[in-house]
């Protein structure tokens, strides 16, 4: 008998922690139906997530290679550091926005606007990734003006004017 409650306890207690376990999970994309905003907008905020650990790791090595190159000086080093900080800013900005230009209902919004945040790291990864080549040839092949001109697909808004 004592064996039997001690049995019916462990049961008890397994089916409210699962319970408890399953009704506090909210922060993983497994956690919800797939196809949901919540399950879409989470696998999405990894995906992002992901991508900026790269980007992060890419933008400091053009900055170092940038400050070895001969024609671009420490205003150049630091106005890149300042157009990476505001272009975190602006893409937050920009992705919220278009999440609410949505029009749509429930966590929807917030889900679209990670999706754009992470099309557009990705987007900046892709130019990172450009600059940082184009800056060793540069380097390589001593063409001291060419190293500018590697660093203007970074600013893409300014350079179609």
């Amino acid at each position: 008998m004592q064996m039997m409650k001690l049995l019916v306890c462990l049961l008890l207690l397994t089916a409210t922690s699962t319970a408890f376990a399953s009704t506090a999970c909210t922060d993983r994309p497994e956690c919800w139906p797939e196809g949901s905003s919540m399950n879409t907008g989470l696998l999405l905020v990894q995906k992002r997530q992901a991508t900026e650990k790269r980007l992060e790791k890419k933008y400091d090595e053009l900055v170092l290679l940038a400050g070895s190159a001969s024609m671009l000086g420490p205003t150049v080093i630091q106005a890149l550091k300042a157009e990476q900080v505001e272009w975190l800013k602006y893409r937050g900005a920009e992705c919220t926005l278009v999440g609410a230009l949505t029009g749509a209902g429930g966590s929807w919004p917030s889900t679209y606007a990670v999706r754009c945040e992470a099309n557009l790291t990705d987007q900046r990864l892709r130019r990172v990734r450009s600059a940082t080549r184009c800056l060793h040839r540069a380097i390589a092949k001593n063409q001291e003006f060419d190293e500018s001109n590697c660093l203007q697909q970074l600013a893409p808004i300014a350079n179609r004017l």
